[in-house]
């Protein structure tokens, strides 16, 4: 798989801290194919969108805060956005 598929897969998606830490576990492993086990845990939007820059990538993350009622009402969640 290339980060282009694995990117096209979450666009506009809204991304909680479950899908944040799926989508991070597949970013990282297409972008740097470890040996081992790696935490991502602390890589944040602005890291990400300054490799999706690096690498002109036509994406960009937002970090917006759900407004709709729900379970998720106050939830801060990433977008991802095809540029």
């Amino acid at each position: 798989m290339s980060l282009t598929n694995v990117l096209k897969k979450y666009v506009g998606q809204k991304l909680f801290a479950e899908e944040q830490a799926e989508f991070k576990q597949e970013f990282f492993k297409e972008l740097f194919d470890p040996y081992g086990v790696v935490n991502y845990k602390k890589r944040s939007t602005i890291f990400i969108n300054a490799v999706l820059e690096e690498d002109n990538l036509p994406f960009i993350f937002a970090v917006e805060k759900e407004t709709l009622e729900g379970s998720n009402y106050g939830r801060t969640y990433w977008l991802l956005v095809e540029l």
